[in-house]
């Protein structure tokens, strides 16, 4: 790193490399805020969601809900997955097609 003289003692840029095997930079680079931690357990249970969705490659509400493992966070019976469903939904992650649900296809414009 170079000195240079400064107006002030703002930093404008800094440079940095990482190197080593992609989770351990990863996990480096995560944030260790308590605010995090608290979503994690939802996050856990949207990629729980998605997946289960992927495996059956579409569904219902109630088929979905019965196919969820057990290791969830939360106890999502199918009318509670709906609100999940939606806001996947809103985001692209989760179309829905008549009452399935299922993952967008990627073709599609």
């Amino acid at each position: 790193m170079e000195d240079s003289e400064s107006v002030n003692d703002d930093v404008i840029n800094v440079s940095m490399e990482l190197s080593g095997p992609y989770e351990d930079v990863m996990e480096k680079l995560g944030s260790k805020t308590d605010s995090d931690d608290s979503i994690e357990p939802l996050l856990g249970d949207v990629k729980q969601v998605l997946e289960t969705v992927e495996r059956m490659q579409a569904g219902t509400r109630s088929t979905i809900a019965a196919e969820l493992p057990a290791e969830m966070t939360a106890d999502y019976d199918a009318e509670s997955l709906v609100d999940l469903l939606q806001v996947l939904k809103h985001y692209g992650l989760l179309e829905l097609d008549g009452n399935t649900w299922k993952i967008p296809d990627e073709t599609e414009p």
